[in-house]
């Protein structure tokens, strides 16, 4: 190999640990001294493309003046992911891909051609997808494109648009999709009705929610969620005893996908000891994502004004409980507004299980809910720990919660309580040793407590000839640059011997 070949493929090992390692643009710094007309950067070739169908598109500098062929380029390709997906298909170049963020395909290529090509040249071939009817539009954002010495091509850039052309699937709403039924997670299915709900866009995929009868109840299948966006669901055909559950959201925080079947039931599913109190309705809700999954679930159920009046029942003194971890527990319940015939509530859960709408006890009872931990700390530093305590229950009355680290009670805190008051406390945990620790309040979880070794940072060693350095960089930016610095002054000096 020769030392020109050598340091060419220099420059394509700094090029890629730009894109793939440090995700800066490459070849930024590099002046522009190329020639003085431009060549125009635009994707071409592709106008409209079918539905889950895929054309064939180009990647092209037009115009490369003579004497400046095309040896590098770094090129951002910007598209509307919920409606077109884009991927490189071939190129004559060396090319290393990345995507920085959705909707956005990082394309980086070289040529080991002492004198690139010149005039129309293809960077390269992509594949577009159409992924739902609408336009797009293909926009195009040039980091670098440089001849064979590293200097820049002076260059423009040209945006063009796609159609994606096709019909939904019959009853598709925001983005869902009705087609097919689910495997159904809480019993077999039957009657595909073809619901669907929700719709948005997570990571250059549609949120899906798609929902079928199956068991009595309502299947739901979600594809694509985002993470720490909610999912609608709508669940107005779960109805049981006056009482109807409108629908749930969904926030996922750490899978995209979940799968539901959701039943209301005159009594409790088999396995679930019963609620005391006399349950107007029991809701199943089998599922396949853990708790751990969830970040949170709101629940809407509306019940009839006459199964409130045949019980005798006040609205306020209603509450949506579940079962979790071997007891009943009360969640947080409002009323949220009425009509002439219904009444409607809201509800937030911690995750999915067994649930039941009743009265609530007629003297006080109080339910916990946990704030969220950081998922590590360094010896000395303190945790802050937050619970929601509140008066379910129909009559003021006290109550004492306790912080416990590794089941020893670490403080205790006493609140009084008026019925339907809530009241948040903290405890101030320090983390005075390395391990993990299981941290809950009244005995509800919030969550392990990674303590680690307090680190020492490593001193950098610098010498009196170092220049010293101002203002501001991409993190990551500096070493790249110098790389690539280093890199195309050897490619030149080389090429220079050879001229």
């Amino acid at each position: 190999m020769s030392r020109l070949a050598f340091a060419r493929r220099v420059v394509v090992a700094a090029v890629v640990c730009a894109v793939v390692l440090a995700g800066v643009a490459p070849f930024a710094a590099v002046s522009a001294a190329g020639a003085a007309s431009s060549a125009t950067v635009s994707v071409a070739g592709v106008d409209s493309v079918g539905l889950e169908e895929t054309a064939t598109a180009t990647l092209r500098a037009a115009d490369v003046p003579a004497g400046a062929g095309v040896g590098a380029f770094a090129v951002n390709v910007t598209y509307d992911p919920s409606v077109v997906s884009v991927r490189v298909a071939d190129s004559d170049f060396a090319v290393e891909t990345a995507a920085p963020e959705s909707g956005v395909l990082r394309i980086v290529g070289y040529t080991d051609a002492r004198s690139g090509p010149t005039g129309d040249v293809a960077l390269a071939a992509l594949d577009v997808t159409g992924e739902s009817a609408g336009d797009a539009t293909l926009g195009v954002e040039v980091d670098t494109l440089a001849d064979a010495d590293g200097s820049a091509i002076t260059r423009t850039t040209a945006d063009a648009s796609v159609e994606v052309t096709g019909g939904s699937d019959g009853g598709e709403t925001d983005g869902g999709d009705t087609t097919d039924s689910p495997d159904d997670p809480g019993g077999e299915s039957d009657d595909d009705t073809g619901g669907s709900s929700g719709g948005s866009n997570s990571g250059g995929a549609r949120t899906s929610v798609r929902t079928s009868a199956s068991n009595g109840g309502l299947a739901v299948d979600i594809r694509n969620a985002k993470p720490g966006a909610p999912v609608e669901v709508d669940l107005s055909g779960v109805e049981r005893g006056g009482v109807r559950v409108d629908g749930l959201s969904l926030t996922l925080g750490a899978k995209s996908d979940a799968k539901l079947t959701v039943r209301a039931l005159d009594s409790v599913p088999d396995g679930t000891p019963a609620l005391d109190g006399g349950p107007l309705s029991y809701l199943d809700v089998a599922h396949d994502v853990d708790d751990s999954a969830i970040s949170g679930v709101n629940f809407t159920v509306s019940v009839s004004k006459a199964t409130l009046t045949d019980r005798g029942l006040d609205p306020a003194d209603l509450r949506l409980y579940r079962y979790s971890d071997g007891e009943w527990r009360a969640l947080s319940t409002g009323v949220a507004g009425e009509t002439d015939d219904e009444v409607r509530f809201t509800a937030v859960s911690p995750g999915l299980s067994v649930f039941a709408l009743a009265p609530a006890p007629a003297g006080a009872a109080f339910a916990v809910t946990t704030g969220p931990l950081p998922s590590s700390v360094v010896v000395g530093d303190s945790v802050t720990v937050t619970a929601t305590v509140e008066n379910t229950g129909q009559t003021r009355g006290e109550t004492t919660v306790d912080l416990t680290v590794d089941g020893a009670v670490s403080e205790s805190r006493t609140l009084d309580l008026a019925p339907g008051e809530t009241r948040t406390v903290e405890f101030v945990v320090a983390a005075d040793a390395v391990g993990r620790y299981d941290v809950a309040v009244d005995g509800v979880s919030a969550g392990t407590l990674r303590v680690d070794a307090e680190s020492t940072p490593t001193p950098t060693a610098t010498t009196e000839s170092e220049p010293a350095t101002t203002g501001t960089s991409t993190p990551g930016f500096g070493a790249v640059t110098a790389a690539l610095a280093a890199a195309l002054a050897a490619l030149v000096a080389l090429a220079r011997r050879r001229t």
